[in-house]
């Protein structure tokens, strides 16, 4: 790991406000946090203009003629105020409650892999409220082990490192390759996101209908050590509920190879991601780096995009489609 870079003028600057915004987002209560960030959502669409840029043009590429452009405007910012509530959740140390339609044993299928005694790889998405998820997973007992992007302000990683402490987890930074390994020699249980655009020694493989440069550690390591991949995801009901849903394990395959086994793993995540589409991470320009090194910019033409497809345009969830003709969130 490299030493942290000495703080900038720069570094101070934005620590200064990034320590006003979390005492502001942790005054009183979860839903009043929420109402509050929400009043600000129109206002940091303007100021975040690319991630609003890319919800709306990874939208029109995954859905297509399926979703129009009044729709396809309204569920980028339904996405984009669940980023915001997500930055919440994570900052604060609310209790949350497991919703009431969350069954029982959604853990099974990770207690079946742990019992396997050969470490798991539990692979999540931006989906929901992940860091939530992570609180209410550590809550049940299990010793987890969460590999994290950190931040390249020294002052503002120290201060996600403090909120974070509350989570009950064991942090590794991405950068930290001998640490997750270690977590797997030792049969425990490690942690990745597995919906992050890689930019260089990523794996082709499609996700929500396009190819896409896809991280390559949980199909490398769960091969390497025989892994079972357990892939997880928590959604949220309404402020301080969220239930968990839970696909059965992936075994890793002799006859087959890293692409086949990301292809899998991003596999269980798109009914999901389809069904509860206003809670996902459209912001993220999840396609833009292109497998010839080229880079897709906001504005793709559809002509271009079309051809490389290998899936037709994906059709919307009756459920979303409900909560567009609403007009809002149920709970909003």
């Amino acid at each position: 790991m490299n030493p942290a870079p000495a703080p900038t003028w720069r570094h101070r600057w934005e620590w200064w406000l990034l320590r006003g915004g979390m005492a502001w987002l942790q005054r009183g209560d979860l839903p009043a946090a929420y109402r509050r960030i929400r009043a600000l959502a129109w206002p940091l669409r303007q100021i975040l203009r690319s991630e609003w840029g890319w919800a709306n043009t990874n939208l029109q590429w995954v859905y297509g003629p399926n979703l129009t452009a009044t729709e396809r405007h309204r569920l980028a910012a339904m996405a984009f105020e669940n980023m915001l509530y997500s930055h919440v959740d994570g900052l604060r140390r609310d209790t949350f409650q497991w919703a009431e339609s969350q069954p029982e044993p959604f853990f099974q299928s990770l207690q079946e892999a742990v019992r396997l005694d050969r470490g798991v790889i539990v692979c999540g998405i931006h989906l929901g409220s992940w860091e939530v998820g992570l609180k209410q997973f550590a809550a049940l007992g299990f010793p987890i082990h969460v590999v994290y992007r950190h931040a390249n302000n020294p002052l503002s990683e120290e201060a996600f490192k403090a909120v974070r402490a509350h989570y009950g987890v064991q942090w590794i930074r991405r950068d930290e390759p001998r640490k997750m390994l270690r977590v797997l020699q030792e049969r425990q249980i490690l942690v990745l996101m597995t919906d992050i655009n890689q930019r260089r020694d990523g794996i082709v493989a499609p996700f929500l209908g396009i190819p896409a440069m896809c991280p390559a550690g949980a199909a490398r390591l769960s091969r390497r050590f025989r892994s079972p991949v357990v892939p997880m995801v928590c959604l949220r009901e309404r402020p301080g509920r969220v239930f968990v849903r839970c696909a059965p394990f992936l075994e890793p395959l002799a006859d087959e190879d890293e692409v086949a086994m990301t292809t899998r793993i991003n596999g269980c995540f798109e009914g999901w991601i389809h069904t509860y589409a206003e809670q996902y991470n459209w912001l993220h320009a999840r396609w833009r780096s292109r497998p010839d090194g080229s880079l897709w910019p906001v504005g793709m033409p559809m002509a271009a995009l079309q051809s490389a497809r290998v899936a037709p345009y994906a059709v919307l969830s009756e459920r979303v489609r409900r909560l567009l003709a609403v007009g809002e969130e149920p709970w909003g």
